[in-house]
């Protein structure tokens, strides 16, 4: 039975009622209107905006560049993409999408697809009807989380739990710290705190511009005043030395991104940013997602990897 599409050219209220209707299945951050909303409103200026539905199962947010099609989002700054779908989306309502779009543009390109996906397997069950590449990308390591902490620490190597404890005592017993939560009271101050102890860090200086700092700014804010988000620092001394943003959804926590001062850093205060955050939160959460890049601290701290590809379709 053939899909009748309805395809919006802009982020509106009609949208965002029907975006919320769907029941989506292992939902991301990076699948939520409001963040897609903010991003096109930022970096979308230059390309067109064409978001197909079948009013019921998905929405497949895209826009469009020189004859190739995107999912919203772009990869220094989404680490997931996908559609937005329920459980009832099919192969061949993927099949008539890929169709609708190839009817006017030469390429598909879905970056940042986790691998083994809905959406990757009615990729490998189309590859009869279309040309389909598949392009390693990157990796975004992941915790499962037992239920308590202690049993957090026990599922680690022997010397990597050795080290974490070790690390604790050294800090507790020579610092007196607090945890510091963000709230509507104080998340304009708090946003400016994040940034300044992420532009601590030379390679996340150079990143962030403002087109970044905008984005993530809003999507911070959003985030703590939707409670989609949490923004906590570790204060020594009436200082703000460590900090992350993380978007908590249903039992999983993804962190989004960290800073913390290196004048700190004999005491790990980088890493122990991210053990007080599974401390803390582990009761609540099943899974915490440490989003893009294989940084070798996520490995130490339990983390197994869930490979991101690249799919790119065109007409055979």
């Amino acid at each position: 039975m053939a899909v009748e599409f309805k395809i919006y050219d802009k982020f509106d209220d009609e949208l965002e009622r029907l975006w919320k209707s769907i029941d989506v299945q292992n939902e991301n951050p990076f699948q939520d209107y409001e963040i897609n909303k903010i991003w096109f409103e930022i970096f979308g200026k230059s390309s067109k905006l064409k978001i197909f539905s079948d009013n019921k199962n998905f929405i497949a947010p895209m826009y469009f560049k020189e004859r190739v099609a995107y999912f919203c989002g772009g990869q220094d700054l989404f680490d997931y993409h996908d559609l937005i779908s329920n459980e009832h989306v099919n192969k061949n309502d993927i099949k008539q999408l890929f169709d609708e779009i190839l009817n006017k543009n030469s390429l598909i390109e879905l970056n940042s697809i986790a691998s083994g996906s809905k959406l990757h397997k009615f990729a490998q069950e189309l590859e009869k009807e279309f040309k389909i590449e598949y392009i390693d990308e990157d990796v975004c390591p992941i915790i499962n989380l037992p239920n308590s902490f202690d049993n957090y620490l026990l599922q680690l190597s022997k010397k990597n739990r050795h080290e974490i404890r070790r690390k604790i005592r050294k800090f507790e017993n020579n610092l007196e710290f607090e945890i510091v939560e963000t709230d509507p009271s104080n998340v304009d101050g708090n946003i400016l705190e994040f940034f300044r102890l992420m532009k601590l860090n030379s390679e996340k200086r150079n990143f962030l511009n403002q087109s970044r700092i905008e984005f993530m700014s809003r999507i911070i804010e959003y985030g703590i005043l939707s409670n989609k988000g949490n923004l906590s620092f570790i204060k020594v001394n009436n200082e703000m030395i460590a900090t992350s943003f993380v978007f908590q959804n249903k039992d999983k926590l993804f962190v989004y991104n960290s800073g913390y001062n290196n004048n700190y850093s004999e005491y790990s205060v980088g890493l122990l940013n991210h053990i007080y955050n599974i401390r803390n939160k582990i009761s609540k959460f099943k899974f915490i997602d440490f989003l893009r890049g294989s940084e070798d601290y996520k490995y130490r701290i339990g983390c197994i990897n869930q490979e991101l590809i690249t799919i790119k379709i065109m007409d055979r």
